[in-house]
C-alpha cells in the first residue's frame, strides 16, 4: 500500500500555508506542490483531505470496465502554396 508523506509549509510571502506531497517510494522527489491558498496548517490538512476525497468520487465503480481513451489520428492537410506577396498597382491621374 502507498504511503504519501504530506509535508505543510508556511509560505513567509503570503503568510499561508500550501501541501507537498513527496513519492511513496523514492521519499526525496516531489509529486506535487499546491499553491499557498490554507490560512492555517488545520486548513491544508483539511484541505488535502478533500482533494483526496474528490479523487477518489471520481474513480470508476469496480464492476465498470476500465475506460480505454482512443487516440485521434492527425489529419493530414495538404501544403499550402507559398502566396507571392502582391504589389500594389499605383494609378496616376491623367490630366
Amino acid at each position: 500500500m502507498a504511503q504519501f508523506r504530506v509535508e505543510f509549509v508556511l509560505d513567509q510571502a503570503s503568510g499561508k500555508y500550501l501541501a507537498e506531497m513527496y513519492h511513496p517510494e523514492r521519499g526525496d522527489e516531489l509529486l506535487l506542490r499546491t499553491e499557498a491558498l490554507y490560512p492555517s496548517q488545520e486548513a491544508a490538512v483539511l484541505g488535502v483531505v478533500q482533494l483526496f476525497k474528490n479523487a477518489i468520487l471520481n474513480f470508476p465503480k469496480p464492476t465498470q470496465p476500465p475506460r480505454v481513451r482512443k487516440v485521434k489520428a492527425k489529419k493530414k492537410t495538404k501544403k499550402k502554396a507559398a502566396k507571392k506577396p502582391e504589389r500594389k498597382q499605383s494609378r496616376k491621374r491623367r490630366r
